[in-house]
């Protein structure tokens, strides 16, 4: 697998918004992601500390890395600042990890903004439907 950029950074406690539009994130400290990060919506794969319980599945994520979806740069919809959050794919974690490492696969978007919650919803459920196409087989 050929990566863009991968790294490790610390978890800490979104808004929630994830949760509410039927996406729950991991929201990733920013000092932990490289400065050479340009903002964008990506197609990753992700690892999950050692000392975390198993998915919901019953696989152990310290097996496998995970499917995922990232945003990284502002939340325009909801007029907020610069998060960078990753959306599991078909797996739901047992607990929030301390740390994870994101490896960035493709870049599939630029950040936009929407006309409400609505049509970021629809675009998020594509952007989740493109990053299984790039990751199948990994």
């Amino acid at each position: 697998m050929t990566s863009l950029l991968s790294f490790t950074a610390r978890t800490i406690t979104g808004s929630g918004r994830g949760r509410l539009l039927g996406t729950p994130t991991i929201n990733l400290d920013l000092r932990d992601v490289p400065l050479e990060f340009q903002h964008g919506i990506y197609a990753c794969r992700v690892a999950v500390a050692s000392r975390q319980p198993a998915c919901r599945t019953g696989r152990s994520p310290v097996a496998s890395t995970l499917s995922a979806v990232l945003h990284y740069g502002p939340r325009p919809v909801f007029d907020d600042s610069v998060a960078c959050e990753v959306h599991i794919l078909d797996e739901r974690l047992n607990a929030k990890p301390a740390k994870i490492t994101v490896t960035v696969v493709q870049r599939i978007r630029d950040v936009e903004n929407f006309a409400g919650a609505e049509k970021l919803k629809e675009k998020i459920a594509e952007d989740i439907l493109k990053s299984r196409e790039i990751l199948r087989g990994l």
